[in-house]
């Protein structure tokens, strides 16, 4: 698995973009993918690894993140 492979929408196992997310979001909820059952973490990990990586694109495109928009900075 390729090193950012975590941050694609397919599932790097059967390609399907489809995922079962948790009822919850307790720090024990895993998200799998529908078709084959791929686990993909738990969820408020997934979340973060997104945030982080959207965080990073932001700063590289100069544009300003959300906290920075709600506080009208």
């Amino acid at each position: 698995m390729k090193a950012n492979d975590h941050f694609r929408s397919e599932c790097p196992e059967c390609s399907s973009r489809l995922k079962r997310l948790p009822a919850t979001r307790r720090d024990k909820s895993h998200v799998y993918c529908m078709d084959c059952g791929h686990d993909f973490g738990r969820y408020a990990f997934l979340i973060e690894r997104y945030r982080h990586e959207l965080e990073t694109l932001e700063l590289r495109l100069n544009t300003p993140t959300n906290t920075q928009t709600a506080s009208g900075q």
